[in-house]
């Protein structure tokens, strides 16, 4: 099962899911505050999250603390959809190609129609899936 999904992006960011079961999506919050659009004000919604962690370092000079994400190889994480998660093996062979997600028997996701997230968060934090 995957209600609530918790992913700590660093000390001061925080991204959590909620599994609204009537409508079968996941509502987006942000530091406990729901994500909302700017323009539209509604909150946002996502039918598929994919998730999983890569090394990361701040961008050499860069003030502003971007960041450089390590997503060349792979690795593991969870496809969560319609209110539970499943593991599952990422892998990216180059900067230009695609990132591939398979179950762990190694056959490729299908994903479930809606809108779909993908959240990669640093090494080292713990994504909490209840």
């Amino acid at each position: 099962p995957a209600t609530e999904v918790y992913i700590p992006y660093s000390g001061t960011t925080e991204t959590e899911y909620k599994y609204d079961v009537d409508n079968k999506v996941y509502l987006r919050y942000v530091n406990d505050v729901a994500h909302t659009d700017y323009v539209s004000k509604k909150q946002y919604t996502v039918k598929n999250i994919i998730t999983y962690q890569v090394s990361n370092s701040t961008l050499t000079g860069d003030v502003k603390g971007r960041q450089d994400i390590d997503n060349i190889g792979s690795g593991n994480g969870y496809y969560i959809t319609d209110g539970y998660a499943v593991p599952i093996k990422w892998s990216k062979s180059s900067r230009s190609a695609k990132t591939v997600y398979t179950y762990e028997d190694g056959k490729e996701i299908t994903l479930n129609d809606g809108n779909t997230f993908i959240q990669i968060y640093p090494k080292g934090n713990a994504c909490t899936i209840s």
